[in-house]
């Protein structure tokens, strides 16, 4: 069982150093050309993944000016918007598996990737897509009732009788979260996971956010949660904490640059700056969002590469298996089957 918290303690914001990233001629001919076009428009899944992105570019390349959309349905609306004729959108944001719908009706463009310093194995889909942060999913819990050493060191304690009656899960994450385990356990014992959460485990399962039943002490413990969003409200005073069960699964988030985008040069200098060091460093100060990626100098990142830990990455060539799980796991989950 790992802490989350402590990853904030070794990826910092990069300033004047960091600017190496950007001292390559490429990147600066891309500027030069980006400066030309004067705005760039960024899509993400939600608003505060995207709302800060306008400053903290600003700081490394003034001048343009940075548009933004948080919405959950971007990729139904950049293949709507395609399909149509209109190109609005010039950088996609979103998982691996947001991105793999764009990617099947080839509506992204490779973006050179080097010049802004950014290694090979965080290039996905054919030099179309760079990462840039993680999810783990973790479990919550109300701090001033319980301690850590009472939390669930393995997700199948969470079936424990001393858990039942006691905690909350999203309706929308826990099944994204069993289909994770499934990489690991293997299907059949996932999809048995999730018959003896519904049997066993008392759950409150919801669409709306857990915290307030963590804070009210309705509920004790939050299960399948995202470890930044947890980082966010405990920042914000929230007597919450986590801990990340084994095995762990980790989401994959990147960044890619539409084939029609209005802006493209603009798009390409915004795609590799997401990507860069500065830009995860930025992320991470805004967001919580952190990099578990092979070159990032997180404690939590090492520990997951270290070979010690099981972990369940998201890979492009895994989203296939992990997508027809989850569907699975969310119809037993919400009774539609058993």
């Amino acid at each position: 069982m790992t802490s989350v918290f402590v990853v904030m303690t070794t990826l910092l914001a990069v300033t004047a150093a960091g600017a190496q990233s950007f001292d390559d001629v490429k990147v600066r001919e891309v500027y030069a050309a980006a400066q030309k076009e004067r705005q760039v428009i960024v899509w993400g899944t939600q608003r505060r993944e995207v709302e800060w992105i306008p400053s903290a570019f600003a700081k490394a390349f003034p001048g343009i000016d940075v548009q933004f959309l948080g919405d959950n349905d971007i990729a139904v609306k950049a293949i709507a918007e395609a399909r149509a004729g209109r190109h609005q959108v010039d950088v996609y944001q979103n998982s691996l598996t947001g991105t793999l719908p764009v990617v099947q009706r080839d509506l992204l463009m490779p973006v050179n990737w080097p010049p802004f310093q950014i290694d090979a194995r965080n290039i996905a889909f054919a030099g179309r897509m760079a990462y840039t942060s993680n999810i783990v999913y973790t479990v919550a819990y109300n701090k001033k009732l319980v301690g850590e050493p009472d939390a669930p060191k393995n997700w199948i304690d969470i079936l424990d009788e001393r858990y039942r009656g006691k905690a909350t899960s999203s309706t929308f994450l826990l099944p994204r979260l069993i289909g994770g385990l499934g990489l690991v356990w293997g299907e059949d014992k996932a999809v048995q996971f999730a018959r003896e959460i519904v049997a066993k485990a008392n759950l409150l399962l919801t669409r709306a956010p857990r915290e307030s039943l963590l804070q009210s002490g309705e509920r004790v413990y939050a299960f399948g949660e995202v470890d930044s969003l947890i980082r966010a409200v405990a920042a914000e005073g929230l007597p919450v904490s986590q801990v990340v069960p084994e095995p762990v699964v980790v989401g994959q988030f990147g960044v890619t640059v539409m084939k029609n985008a209005p802006h493209p040069n603009a798009a390409r200098l915004l795609a590799g700056f997401l990507a860069s060091a500065e830009g995860k460093a930025a992320r991470l100060k805004a967001t919580s969002q952190a990099d578990y990626g092979p070159t990032s100098d997180n404690t939590l990142a090492k520990k997951l590469h270290s070979g010690t830990l099981q972990v369940a990455w998201d890979r492009p060539d895994n989203m296939a298996q992990r997508e027809a799980l989850f569907g699975r796991a969310a119809a037993i989950l919400t009774g539609q089957v058993r």
